[in-house]
């Protein structure tokens, strides 16, 4: 038996020349690339002289008025719950729990034929509590009967935002 032996030229490996190669592969790393650790601090570095970290509040300016901002808002989720307009809508104004219970009962009220009908607010009472936050009663007229919701507002990244809606 025979074994055919091929004869390739042998691979030469050249370092390319210290002008064409990146500047910053040319020295120490400040943190290791594959564990993402910071390197260690030497024991005589003072702790006390980072600066701490504050958070401060958010400062709240040129928020709408809280009252006509929650006759804006029930007439739009009743809007949505009437199917003229989309759940969608309302992600932002509403806390995830209230966007979720919102966007299933307008899934169910899709379901049934209905026409446009202008939503009218007729009245909103509005009451301040302790921590930028405001409950108001709404009263409107959906075209068809009056009806009358309850909202609670809170401040929430430099706006208002309903943590709690009941319409009746």
């Amino acid at each position: 038996m025979t074994t055919l032996a091929t004869t390739e030229p042998p691979t030469v490996t050249v370092p390319a020349p210290a002008r064409i190669r990146p500047p910053r592969l040319h020295g120490p790393r400040p943190w290791d690339r594959i564990a993402f650790r910071a390197p260690e601090r030497s024991p005589s570095a003072h702790d006390d002289a980072a600066p701490h970290l504050v958070w401060p509040q958010p400062v709240v300016v040129d928020l709408p008025e809280p009252g006509a901002w929650c006759g804006a808002l029930v007439r739009t989720c009743v809007e949505v719950l009437l199917g003229a307009r989309p759940a969608a809508q309302l992600a932002r104004w509403l806390t995830d729990d209230l966007y979720v219970s919102m966007s299933r009962r307008a899934g169910l009220a899709q379901a049934l034929p209905t026409s446009a009908r202008r939503v009218q607010v007729l009245r909103v009472h509005t009451c301040e509590l302790p921590g930028s936050r405001h409950e108001a009663s709404v009263v409107l007229h959906d075209g068809r009967r009056v009806r009358a919701a309850a909202v609670r507002i809170e401040v929430y990244r430099g706006r208002w935002r309903a943590t709690a809606l009941e319409i009746g």
